[in-house]
């Protein structure tokens, strides 16, 4: 399997009147074929305040079209609050020729 990406993009749970949404691509996979996984990290802002997070994909889940991978974690404590998030990597796949640490996009 060549290096590949994979894009997210999901809300997190509402908490103190507000949700963050998750923006971004994960990091080249770490692992062989069928049983790798992915890092991701970056940052959600919103109303002047942010939360950082950091986490590791589960492994792939076959779809029709190749695999998805589950992601679910805790935005990092900020404000007095955390958010928790879940949700699934995005389908579609940017193949990289070389490995290469992509930033998170919000």
């Amino acid at each position: 399997m060549n290096p590949h990406l994979h894009k997210y993009n999901f809300e997190c749970e509402a908490v103190a009147g507000h949700k963050h949404r998750m923006i971004g691509y994960t990091d080249n996979r770490l692992g062989v074929n069928m049983v790798h996984f992915h890092f991701l990290y970056g940052i959600s802002s919103y109303n002047s305040h942010t939360h950082y997070f950091s986490g590791i994909t589960g492994l792939p889940i076959k779809t029709e079209n190749g695999h998805i991978h589950r992601i679910e974690g805790i935005l990092e404590s900020n404000n007095m609050h955390e958010h928790k998030y879940c949700g699934y990597t995005f389908e579609d796949v940017a193949y990289t020729g070389r490995k290469q640490t992509r930033e998170a996009y919000v």
